[in-house]
């Protein structure tokens, strides 16, 4: 059997994509540091480890009168006898945790909606200090922090967490760490399962635990039930800088070191792709090597197998093992950094608007959505609209997808909505879905658009897809009057809020494609969707159906 061990992912979703389509193993376990941040800005992410140092300041003085930051914060909040900017850092506080939990749903989501590729395979998580408890995420199915899994002839353990407290982290969803005290909640259950392959954030005493200046930093609990149950295998992570092969006492200790990027705080990038296979036979651990993804491209870097009495080291790329034991990335392995977001949208719009149209085509449609337009202008209707298009496809289409953006009130005629709130003006709709040259791909209304702006409502649906579209059709021919535009400024005057929405809009990008990539029929897809609690626009819809065999199959059509 074979199993695919990483570690301290920190975000590198694609990375972790393109492993497991390079790679083929019966067991992958994927091990904290999940997550890098609760936020899609930096902007956001500084702002909130700022006021959590500020309120931990406030805390000190104030004296321990709740057991974590959150309640201390609700008892701020209680307070008439604080100032008025405490109060109001309090409450910032508050809105801004609840935001980080919604963001880490969703990154787990992406994540999820990528290990669900790998069909064939068992593939297990485990969250560390920058993750929060996986049994409240889609993971949940996954997580092996207190669980335990049958994997051919071995049974598989975590624990997870570490006992430091992580910036920018919400301290009440973090994962709580009890294992370094006698009879602990890790010794115990590890005592209980007694498993064959322990996997855990931090690592066991002595053993890749060494942190400067204060030295070994690990768990004298996890080293103890190592030696004295003559456990096989020890997996663990959490000190990048402590990668390693160790085998002590009968047991091997492996840290892979991260897989994902990391940023160290004397500015060097350290790009990481480094996991261990790991060979088995029966229970005998048969052969360990040290790989790392280079671009979708696995490189063996040194390899070890059993030997009497030691095991045998043998480094296969001496370069990329070199550069490892230096502390340096591999020169030809230099990654240029990940995509930005805005880049990340603009590929997955891509696929999900492949058309492309000739300029003679394009004119033709433009001069029929200017007249559509025309026409409502003499009911007092301002409506615009963009081409989405792929400039790169290499065929041209018969008819260009549309987004056309309007408001919702009129001056002379709207339209109420079953909610009670107004929608586009049916009489728009209409002399839009009356033009032959195009395909309206979707609706925007502006006047949501601005209300959420600001409202700074990161959960409306019509701002997320709004920022979408003029992230990719930002270079294309905006139809006049360009009342959309207008509204873009005044979303990207809020740097911080547009880049969350964008992320937001990113992930369930990549979430749609994910699924739709691994089911056959748009029925399959509609129940994927509502395990995961998320509804696919129709935009996306279309284009998600038209992928599957060619278009709609006759058992989707009932429920389309």
């Amino acid at each position: 059997m074979n199993i695919i061990y990483i570690a301290d992912i920190h975000g590198a979703f694609s990375q972790v994509k393109d492993l497991l389509a390079a790679t083929d193993a019966q067991i992958y376990i994927v091990a904290g540091d999940l997550i890098d941040r609760p936020f899609f800005t930096e902007e956001m992410s500084a702002r909130y480890r700022g006021l959590q140092s500020s309120l931990a300041r406030l805390q000190y003085r104030l004296g321990p009168a709740a057991a974590d930051m959150d309640d201390f914060v609700e008892s701020v909040l209680e307070r008439s006898d604080l100032a008025p900017d405490i109060i109001e850092q309090a409450r910032e506080y508050r809105e801004a945790t609840v935001r980080a939990r919604r963001v880490l749903q969703q990154k787990y989501k992406v994540l999820e909606s990528i290990l669900s590729l790998k069909r064939n395979s068992m593939v297990l998580c485990l969250p560390g200090n920058y993750d929060m408890d996986l049994q409240y995420t889609s993971l949940h199915g996954r997580d092996l922090h207190r669980h335990w899994y049958h994997a051919a002839e071995l049974r598989v353990a975590g624990y997870g967490g570490a006992d430091v407290a992580t910036p920018g982290i919400p301290q009440r969803y973090s994962v709580p760490y009890k294992g370094d005290r006698a009879m602990s909640e890790m010794a115990r259950f590890f005592k209980e399962t007694n498993p064959d392959i322990v996997v855990t954030h931090k690592p066991a005493h002595g053993v890749h635990d060494h942190v400067a200046p204060m030295g070994e930093s690990g768990s004298t609990e996890l080293r103890r039930f190592c030696e004295e149950n003559l456990v096989p295998l020890c997996l663990t992570g959490h000190i990048h800088d402590q990668w390693g092969f160790e085998e002590m006492e009968g047991t091997i200790y492996l840290n892979p070191s991260n897989f994902g990027e990391v940023h160290q705080p004397n500015g060097q990038v350290s790009e990481g792709g480094f996991f261990y296979s790991i060979g088995t036979k029966g229970r005998q651990i048969d052969r360990v090597v040290l790989s790392k993804l280079v671009r979708g491209t696995v490189h063996e870097v040194v390899s070890y197998t059993p030997g009497d009495p030691h095991w045998v080291r043998k480094v296969i790329d001496e370069e990329r093992f070199g550069a490892l034991l230096r502390g340096k990335n591999h020169v030809g392995d230099t990654d240029p950094g990940r995509p930005s977001i805005r880049e990340q949208i603009r590929r997955n719009m891509r696929w999900y608007f492949p058309g492309r149209a000739d300029e003679n085509a394009k004119a033709a449609a433009a001069e029929e959505i200017a007249l559509a337009q025309a026409r409502l202008g003499e009911y007092g209707f301002s409506t615009c609209a963009d081409f989405l298009e792929n400039e790169d496809s290499p065929a041209d289409s018969p008819r260009l997808d549309v987004v056309v953006y309007a408001r919702s009130g009129g001056p002379r005629i709207y339209d109420e909505g079953r909610s009670g709130t107004a929608e586009i003006p049916s009489l728009i709709k209409a002399y839009f879905m009356a033009c032959q040259r195009v395909r309206v791909v979707d609706w925007i209304d502006l006047d949501r658009v601005e209300r959420a702006l600001r409202s700074r409502d990161y959960e409306c649906d019509e701002t997320l897809r709004f920022a979408a579209y003029r992230c990719f059709a930002k270079g294309l021919d905006a139809l006049p009057p360009d009342e959309a535009g207008r509204v873009e400024r005044e979303l990207n005057s809020e740097s911080e809020y547009l880049g969350e929405m964008e992320g937001t809009g990113w992930a369930y990008m990549e979430i749609f494609r994910n699924v739709a990539s691994r089911v056959e029929t748009m029925k399959v897809f509609e129940n994927r969707m509502r395990e995961l609690g998320i509804t696919a626009p129709e935009a996306y819809r279309r284009r998600i159906r038209e992928s599957l065999h060619g278009g709609v199959k006759r058992e989707d059509k009932k429920t389309d």
